[in-house]
């Protein structure tokens, strides 16, 4: 055999042999060589984290606005000096002295909203507002005077029976409640002088949460027979 013919055939044995090799080296390539970095399989890839679920204001308000609520419940019932067999609830409420027999049966309503009860000062003279039901061994001292037309929520009813006899009201400003909007009793009832305020310092009376208010507001207890109560609510 001549050397012509022995290296032809030894180019053909070596190219059969390199054939199989070159493939599986492809093969690899194609399904992505782990050695190598810029070749991950998608198994390796990290899947984004979620993105967190957003709170809806209908979620976050409610729970905002209970919480207001629970504290505005307490807060009345320190201000107005009544007393509750369930203070969480605000129920079983009183004013006056009950050990003498002179007392009122409160029942109190911290909400000024939608479901809110106005009325208004209609006393030529105005009205002072008090710091407890006036009665047996009363101390009751004036917290402000509130001037005749003043618009007020009404946030407790002190009854004997089924007669109401003091109402524990606060002013708030006209703009804030939404039933005074193109409604004519706020044309008679609104936003008037109040003088002889207590603890004026502070924030300014405004809405806390829908139909709750904090900051310095004037409340206390007033006779039933200086208001005009609207019956419908507003």
């Amino acid at each position: 055999m001549d050397l012509l013919s022995l290296s032809s055939r030894c180019f053909r044995v070596a190219r059969v042999a390199l054939v199989p090799g070159l493939l599986l080296a492809l093969g690899a390539c194609a399904a992505g060589d782990s050695s190598n970095p810029a070749a991950v399989s998608p198994a390796a890839v990290a899947a984004p984290a979620a993105a967190p679920v957003p709170v809806s204001a209908a979620t976050a308000v409610p729970v905002s606005t209970t919480a207001v609520a629970r504290d505005g419940l307490a807060a009345l019932i320190r201000a107005s000096a009544v007393a509750c067999s369930n203070a969480s609830a605000g129920t079983g409420c009183t004013a006056g002295d009950a050990d003498s027999g002179d007392f009122y049966d409160v029942e109190l309503s911290p909400d000024c909203g939608d479901q809110g009860f106005f009325a208004g000062v209609a006393e030529a003279k105005g009205v002072e507002t008090l710091d407890a039901v006036p009665g047996s061994g009363s101390k009751a001292s004036a917290t402000a005077k509130l001037s005749k037309g003043q618009l007020v929520c009404v946030q407790g009813i002190g009854r004997t029976g089924q007669n109401p006899l003091f109402y524990y009201v606060v002013a708030i400003p006209a703009n804030t409640v939404g039933k005074c909007k193109g409604n004519a009793l706020c044309d008679t009832y609104g936003d008037r002088p109040i003088s002889g305020m207590k603890g004026t310092r502070g924030e300014a009376c405004h809405v806390a949460a829908p139909g709750h208010y904090a900051g310095n507001c004037a409340q206390g207890w007033v006779s039933a027979d200086t208001l005009e109560v609207f019956s419908s609510g507003m």
